[in-house]
């Protein structure tokens, strides 16, 4: 057996990678799972550190279980260091929102399209050569994502941020327009009625900035020209087949409903080594006095004048009366920017030349001691960062107050998050992403100089360390690591104990099943004078409203009443020239309506009997073929477009939609009825929306359509006594299915045909002049053919539905092979022969008729 190995896929950035590490360490305790990580190089040294401290705790062979994998290209570091910026800085509110959603598509998303097909292309190599167990990706490790994606990976994927960045979307009524703060606003939870417009202006026009980017449709290009399936994995926040691990807990966010693949761990930390070990000088220097913390992330490199007023801010609060007697330190990290020259900040920190000289504050560009290390300490009485996830959560494990200086998307997030509650302030509200000195001292003062931050920040220390978020994270990862099944999406699957489903077989020991309906199933002699007439006004409605519906809707015009007219001519230019309904994947469908009495009369009339060759798995998405169309459809529609002849009991778990040509959904009363019976357009973009979308992977997986291959021309040549299917010619559903991945499953109708008979008429009789009506309505030569009472009401004739094998599809979305296509075409074909030969004998009573396919 081989052994559990697990594969991370990570930036090389402090925010991203203390989480992975962190997890790292907590697997390597347990000694019994390889671990890879693949980065870019940089991270390989902090990989190293992390081993070397911490290896008295591990056991003997760790060195032979930790592997590190160098991944080309540049970091997301040197990407945002191309661009000559100081930090991803915007304002909060609607405007700023926007701005920090725009850089990140143009700063963050800055490579080339040889570095990002270079860096993918290193992650798949990577994966190839571990073949993991598992992949565990951090979430704004784009490549990686696709790569775990494409190489068909069992994946968790990890965040780093709130829960918010993971399930806003996902909250029900809209509630992430009207109840909870768009990210990057730094607006307060709940949202106050004034801000609910700006709030919701702010979410939809980031929804439109995303998908109209040109950065986007630049890396979408170049995803498709290299073949890399999947979609943008940015666009992928939640997945249900899916782990998702955050740091956060429940009791740190907003009240969201979070589904059950959506663990929050708590504050997933580094393991760190006391101060005293690492610096004894530093731990001393702590020890004099409570000590203020400021620390803003390693990719905040503030500019000289943002740097004097917290500077000016610092020695205001420490000479302020709420400081009085007290002794309280200060103990600044101050990185430079890469492209920093010389001492920039040594003029902006001149009003603290004294309180540096008396080493009341000290000030360092880099810290050799961990600030967790030093929150783990005691000493530390207030924690001043940006508002980044690692700052954050070091704080909240602590128990330490906060002031947030945030300058850019999530940071100003947690602003509003620790005043709602309780444990801190925002500490720039009136200039950021600038901070003002006043308003910082303010802050300062503020936080200690009330004793209720303390004890609200301590109670979630508390919460947080009823279970260290690393042990929670490795667990989760090991327990999948070793079952990948587990992430599988649970779906309903086929039963073998349903009494109502029988099996039937032929002369030749083949079987099929089906659903036994006693109601349906009796025969004519033994209904009811009620039932039969009751069943014949059913189908009779069903088979004539292509035009009793559209007569209906349009005579409503002439009602004298002019607001009445108003209404129904606005309802008609919306169906005729706005809506898009129909090519949407909509969800109008009744499942009331499909399985009402009208359908359950319709299929005992027949009566309609639907076979399964085989079950079908609900992890599979499909294409129905149906043979042939007939006159009216009768049996594929009663099968597969209601649900009265026990499609849900033969295929459960899978939703089916049968799909017609867009001229239904353009008539007035016609569309809502199509609509209730869960059809839509036939068109491309309606194929694509039903195949690729939702589903219980939200990528179409259990999904399916039914279309009638064969069409207006296999209508054409419908007539009693035939089985005549046009297939050859019909390869766009095939090339549909090899570029999504939908499995091919033929059906045939018998007894189709044989529900009308043919009706000559001349040009001028009346009769000719219903065929000429009929034509304009329908838009195609029709086959005028009548059934009983000389009305269009179809003979009561048997009509058995096989479904047969399915034909599996292997996916090919960008390059549809022709021969490919050629290929599954003639296993369909051959599939429909197959149905006829097993089952002529039993389902058609006339032996003269013949399987043919015609052009």
């Amino acid at each position: 057996m081989a052994k559990t190995s697990v594969l991370f896929l990570a930036n090389s950035e402090h925010g991203q990678t203390n989480i992975v590490l962190a997890i790292i360490h907590e697997l390597l305790l347990r000694g019994d799972i390889d671990i890879h990580l693949a980065s870019f190089p940089v991270l390989e040294k902090r990989l190293n550190k992390l081993l070397h401290d911490n290896e008295t705790h591990y056991n003997a062979s760790y060195k032979s279980r930790v592997h590190f994998h160098p991944v080309r290209g540049p970091s997301n570091t040197e990407i945002f260091i191309r661009t000559g910026k100081r930090g991803a800085f915007h304002p909060p509110g609607y405007s700023g929102s926007v701005l920090g959603f725009k850089s990140l598509c143009e700063d963050i998303w800055g490579w080339t399209e040889e570095e990002y097909v270079d860096i993918y292309e290193s992650c798949v190599e990577i994966i190839k050569d571990v073949q993991p167990s598992l992949c565990a990706i951090d979430f704004f490790f784009l490549q990686g994502r696709d790569a775990a994606y494409n190489a068909g990976q069992t994946t968790v994927l990890l965040n780093t941020t709130s829960l918010s960045h993971i399930v806003l979307g996902l909250q029900k009524n809209a509630k992430w327009a009207w109840k909870y703060p768009m990210p990057g606003t730094g607006f307060p939870y709940p949202l106050p009625p004034h801000l609910i417009p700006l709030n919701t202006m702010a979410v939809f026009k980031t929804a439109k900035m995303y998908h109209g980017s040109g950065r986007r449709r630049e890396i979408r290009d170049w995803r498709i020209k290299h073949k890399i399936h999947g979609r943008f994995p940015f666009a992928d926040a939640w997945m249900p087949n899916r782990l998702h691990l955050s740091p956060a807990l429940k009791e740190l966010d907003w009240p969201f409903d979070v589904p059950d693949n959506v663990v929050a761990c708590g504050p997933i930390l580094l393991p760190v080594a006391p101060v005293k070990t690492q610096d004894a000088e530093m731990y001393t220097w702590l020890h004099q006095a409570p000590t203020v913390l400021i620390n803003l992330g390693t990719l905040y490199a503030p500019a000289p004048s943002v740097v004097l007023e917290i500077a000016t801010g610092v020695k205001s609060f420490l000479s302020s009366k709420s400081v009085g007697d007290r002794k309280i330190q200060v103990l600044w990290k101050l990185p430079k920017h890469p492209h920093d020259q010389d001492e920039i900040y040594a003029a902006s920190i001149t009003p603290l030349a004294e309180l540096m000289a008396s080493d009341t504050v000290r000030i360092r560009s880099w810290f050799e001691v961990e600030p967790l290390a030093m929150l783990e300490t005691g000493q530390i009485v207030c924690s001043v960062h940006h508002g980044g996830a690692n700052s954050w959560y070091e704080a909240i494990q602590n128990g330490v107050p906060h002031v947030v200086l945030p300058a850019w998307q999530d940071c100003y997030e947690n602003a509003a998050r620790a005043e709602w509650l309780g444990i801190g302030v925002y500490g720039n509200k009136t200039r950021a992403p600038d901070i003002s000195g006043a308003e910082l001292s303010r802050a300062l003062s503020k936080v200690l100089g009330s004793k209720s931050y303390l004890e609200k920040a301590a109670k979630l220390q508390k919460l947080c360390r009823v279970k260290e978020g690393r042990v929670e994270a490795a667990e989760r990862i090991a327990d999948l690591a070793a079952r990948p099944d587990k992430s599988m999406i649970a779906v309903p699957e086929p039963r073998g104990d349903d009494d109502r489903i029988v099996t039937v077989e032929n002369g030749k020991g083949e079987t099929l099943q089906t659903v036994n309906f006693k109601e349906k199933d009796r025969a004519v002699v033994e209904k009811s004078i009620p039932r039969r007439l009751l069943e014949i006004l059913a189908v009779a409605f069903i088979s004539n409203t292509w035009w009793l519906l559209p007569i209906l809707g349009y005579s409503l015009l002439l009602i004298p009443n002019t607001i009445i007219r108003l209404l129904v001519i606005s309802y008609i230019i919306h169906i005729k020239f706005v809506s898009t309904a129909h090519k949407t994947n909509h969800n109008k469908r009744s499942a009331w309506f499909r399985s009402s009495l009208l359908w359950r009369l319709h299929a005992s009339y027949f009566p309609i009997k639907l076979y399964r060759s085989t079950p079908l798995s609900p992890r599979r998405k499909y294409i129905f073929g149906g043979h042939p169309h007939g006159i009216a459809c009768h049996g594929l529609v009663g099968a597969f477009s209601a649900d009265a002849s026990g499609f849900a009991e033969l295929f459960p778990g899978i939703k089916n939609s049968f799909l017609v040509k867009d001229a239904f959904f353009t008539t007035p009363f016609l569309r809502e009825y199509v609509f209730a019976r869960g059809q839509s357009g036939v068109s491309r973009d309606s194929c694509l929306h039903h195949l690729t979308r939702g589903g219980y992977d939200l990528r179409g997986m259990g999904k399916a359509i039914t279309i009638s291959i064969g069409g207006s021309r296999e209508y054409n040549v419908a007539a009693p006594g035939t089985m005549k299917v046009v297939i050859k010619i019909r390869k766009g559903f095939v090339r549909l299915a090899v570029e999504t991945g939908a499995d091919l499953v033929p059906v045939l109708v018998f007894g189709e045909n044989d529900l009308f008979a043919p009706v000559g008429y001349t040009p001028g009789s009346l009769k000719g002049f219903v065929a000429w009506a009929w034509e304009k309505a329908v838009g195609h030569k029709v086959a005028f053919s009548l059934g009983r009472f000389g009305l269009f009401v179809p003979f009561r004739r048997p009509l058995r539905v096989v479904v047969g094998r399915p034909i599996g599809v292997v996916q090919q979305r960008f390059d549809v092979k022709e021969e490919y296509v050629e290929e599954l075409q003639g296993r369909y074909i051959d599939e429909l022969k197959r149905i006829w030969a097993d089952w002529r004998d039993e389902f058609e009573g006339d032996a003269s008729v013949k399987f043919e396919i015609v052009e």
